[in-house]
């Protein structure tokens, strides 16, 4: 199982971690908060991670017993299919215990620190997230910054800023302001106000190709630097302790606690889904069910997402929540074994 989970823990890491790389490269975030954020993260990556890979777990190692005839010789020692069960579901237990620390306190705990850095992240400047060597733009794409270097205490080291003042118009140049230095630094006044204190560099500002273009020295120019105010960030669900949930009477906290639940009651309904779905003729090979059996536990993961989504939008109601989908593949489960006694009896009467 661990092995399972480490395999797929890498690559959805890996995902999200090349997403946070292009808004560090693009400037919208520091290079300093990547791990950090990922680590923050890693337990929503757990939530479904660790349920998956003790299904998949139990699907590769049955399936092993069973074409190696290990089971066949088990089954001779008196363990039945049920005791099979009691042990698979005893193992379920931690699992779920596992499950139920990620779903309802390590992930809202790394969400919440997820919200903290992000909201500092978006209250810093462009000269905050400036990469050595690199040119970056705005947003806005009214601005471009560029610095040769970073010294240890913050400063910047040969700064080129171009700015556009106005909107551009078609087949009309654009009005721009032009600024180089040899140093600068960010400052922050009386006030609480930033600049950015440029000092020995020269100022160009104008339209190409027209009249009125000004050129001129300075040993210092400073320039108002904006900050984006987050204060009023809504706090995401996901963010929100249990605790918080139970006590908040909206259709988005309903899902998320219905969700939690639900990942915690995945656990064993899957493991009893994949004890009869294990058996195979050893001449079938160990893998011949896994492809089935991995759409049935997608498609049980599926109809939960979309139901949570329904209840969010309000096309389900609150007091249904996603009970009406265990029950559906709880069916699933009980007709997964009388197709395996079925079969049972079918080869004995084949045999005689």
């Amino acid at each position: 199982m661990f092995a399972v989970a480490g395999i797929v823990l890498v690559i959805s890491m890996g995902w999200r971690f090349s997403a946070y790389l292009d808004k560090a490269a693009a400037g919208n975030m520091t290079q300093e908060v990547l791990f950090a954020l990922m680590g923050y993260r890693l337990p929503g990556f757990l939530e479904l991670i660790v349920p998956v890979s003790f299904f998949l777990a139990i699907m590769l190692v049955y399936g092993r017993l069973y074409v190696d005839n290990e089971m066949i010789v088990l089954q001779s020692c008196s363990v039945s299919t049920q005791r099979l069960m009691g042990m698979t579901l005893v193992m379920a237990v931690i699992v779920m215990l596992i499950t139920a620390a990620l779903s309802l306190w390590l992930k809202p705990l790394g969400e919440q620190r997820v919200e903290e850095l992000l909201r500092s992240q978006q209250q810093l400047t462009e000269f905050d997230t400036l990469i050595p060597g690199r040119f970056q733009a705005l947003s806005s794409g009214k601005r471009v910054t560029y610095t040769e270097g970073i010294t240890e205490d913050g400063g910047l080291r040969g700064v080129f800023i171009n700015e556009y003042q106005d909107i551009h118009h078609a087949n009309q140049p654009r009005n721009a302001v032009t600024v180089i230095a040899e140093s600068g630094a960010t400052q922050i006044d009386g006030d609480g106000r930033r600049f950015l204190v440029l000092q020995n560099g020269q100022r160009y500002q104008g339209a190409p190709g027209q009249r009125g273009y000004q050129v001129f020295s300075y040993e210092e120019y400073g320039q108002l630097v904006d900050s984006t105010v987050v204060d009023n960030l809504k706090t995401r669900r996901g963010a929100m302790s249990t605790s918080q949930l139970f006590r908040v009477e909206t259709r988005e906290a309903a899902a998320e606690l219905h969700w939690r639940m639900a990942v915690i009651l995945l656990v064993p309904l899957i493991a009893l889904m994949a004890v009869p779905l294990a058996k195979v003729n050893p001449r079938q090979g160990r893998f011949t069910r896994l492809v089935p059996a991995m759409i049935l536990c997608f498609l049980y993961i599926l109809m939960l997402s979309g139901a949570r989504s329904a209840i969010e939008k309000g096309d389900l109601p609150q007091g249904l929540g996603l009970w009406w989908v265990h029950g559906l593949f709880l069916l699933v489960v009980v007709c997964a074994y009388q197709l395996d006694r079925v079969v049972e009896t079918f080869n004995r009467l084949l045999r005689r």
